[in-house]
């Protein structure tokens, strides 16, 4: 194994130290609440139902509420009358979200559907709706169809819940009307990309140089297994998340570095290769694979946390669309161009992540691949100048954030830049549109 001291070693790296796991855990249960439609819906339908049994039945907690006047028959067809209604409401909800569903995969992309789940507007119209549903049934069966003191805190408390859920369906419909503009879309994108960049792929205040990793010539590879920590299921998928101070502790105790082999996002089958291991002791001392992987989140779907090349992927794949033959909106492509070059310039502008964690002596201990600047820009806008060279509004577009680029990146950075620039002006000298074309506008044609 070659070690950092030497001759011929690399130079120090700024690595990030891995210390505690408590943040990567709260994200990540953050992460799976919001991939879940029905944790909240879920959530308020059983507060609903818990407050209707402490507004019945809990007379001790109500002894000095005594509600608006009611008797058992009007209290009775009040209830009835919200439950009905709010199983309409229910419907009308979830026709309006299928159809947002719908519209926004056929005309932007499939991959933007994750927006319209992860809304946290719609899962609280849907929870509070079911929460007054599930209260008014459930006080209508306590109330027994009698008189007094708790049927009228039960109208009164559903009186509320009315007033609740009407505030709630109006900020619903608002909010699927913003949805449904394509320009909210790529903002809403290009604002989680962004700050998944900031989380990532930038080096945080507490990052220090640190030796560079020893690397052996051979390390151990390791597969992953059929089945991870008891799961049923096979541990396959692709990888959403990375707990980095968990692997570095792992590290740290077996003296060695954990190099991923697989990128963020990137599918890993059962039994595929997703690690090395670079240890210098006897190999009867080898890091399990089972222990590695179970510090690696696998699922089906990308999601931005850890992940920023997904945000990339969501806003060229909507210009993509946009530029297709069925569709052939190319001033939605353009407007994909100003929130791709915002988040370039970004990732342009700032120290780069060198993808080190160090573990509490302040050794590199866990090795994570990264894309680098010209992996972004080929993610960015490669498909882009192939789909939409032919536009004279896109071409324009694109020299113009190609020159924003060139002129804000450091010296290392802009001959890639330049490079797609000059393929550009090469592709755009094959057709007709050279003289309309070859003139940088950010605005492509306004």
């Amino acid at each position: 194994m070659r070690t950092a001291d030497q001759p011929g070693a690399l130079p120090p790296v700024l690595a990030e130290p891995a210390l505690s796991s408590g943040g990567y855990r709260l994200r990540w249960a953050a992460e799976w609440v919001r991939e879940r439609f029905w944790v909240i819906p879920a959530v308020l339908l059983v507060l609903g139902t818990g407050l209707a049994v402490l507004t019945t039945e809990g007379g001790a907690l109500w002894h000095s509420l005594g509600g608006l006047p009611a008797d058992a028959s009007w209290g009775s067809g009040f209830l009835e009358s919200i439950a009905g209604a709010t199983l309409t409401f229910l419907g009308v909800v979830f026709t309006l979200t299928l159809v947002s569903l719908q519209l926004a995969s056929s005309q932007l992309s499939p991959r933007v559907i994750r927006t319209f789940v992860r809304s946290g507007i719609t899962r609280v119209a849907f929870g509070t709706l079911l929460a007054a549903f599930a209260y008014s049934v459930t006080a209508l069966v306590l109330s027994h169809g009698r008189s007094g003191p708790a049927t009228s805190r039960a109208v009164d408390v559903a009186a509320v819940l009315v007033a609740v859920s009407l505030v709630v369906f109006l900020r619903y419909v608002a909010s699927m009307m913003e949805l449904l503009q394509v320009v909210d879309v790529i903002s809403a994108v290009a604002r989680e990309t962004k700050a998944a960049v900031a989380a990532a792929w930038l080096p945080p205040p507490g990052s220090r140089a640190a030796a560079a990793p020893a690397r052996s010539d051979s390390p151990a590879l390791l597969r992953l297994p059929a089945v991870v920590r008891g799961r049923r299921r096979p541990a396959s998928g692709r990888v959403l998340g990375v707990d980095h101070a968990r692997l570095a502790e792992l590290a740290r105790r077996h003296q060695c570095v954990i190099e991923l082999t697989v990128r963020m996002g990137e599918f890993v089958p059962a039994g595929g290769i997703f690690a090395a291991v670079h240890q210098a002791v006897p190999a009867g001392h080898q890091v399990p694979a089972r222990e590695v992987a179970a510090a690696v989140n696998f699922g089906r779907g990308r999601t931005l946390y850890q992940d920023p090349a997904f945000g990339l992927r969501q806003l060229a794949d909507i210009a993509a669309q946009a530029l297709s033959p069925a569709v052939n909106q190319p001033t939605t492509a353009v407007l994909v161009i100003d929130s791709l070059e915002d988040v370039l310039l970004q990732i342009a502008c700032g120290p780069r992540h060198s993808g080190c964690y160090t573990d509490r002596e302040g050794t590199v201990r866990l090795v994570k691949p990264l894309p680098g600047w010209d992996d972004c820009l080929d993610l960015a806008l490669t498909e882009i100048t192939v789909y939409g060279a032919s536009s004279p509004q896109v071409a324009r577009r694109l020299l113009a954030a190609y020159a924003t680029l060139e002129a804000a990146a450091d010296p290392a950075r802009r001959g890639g830049v330049a490079a797609r620039r000059e393929e550009l002006a090469r592709q755009l000298a094959s057709d007709g549109t050279v003289q309309q074309a070859l003139r940088a506008d950010p605005m492509g044609l306004g």
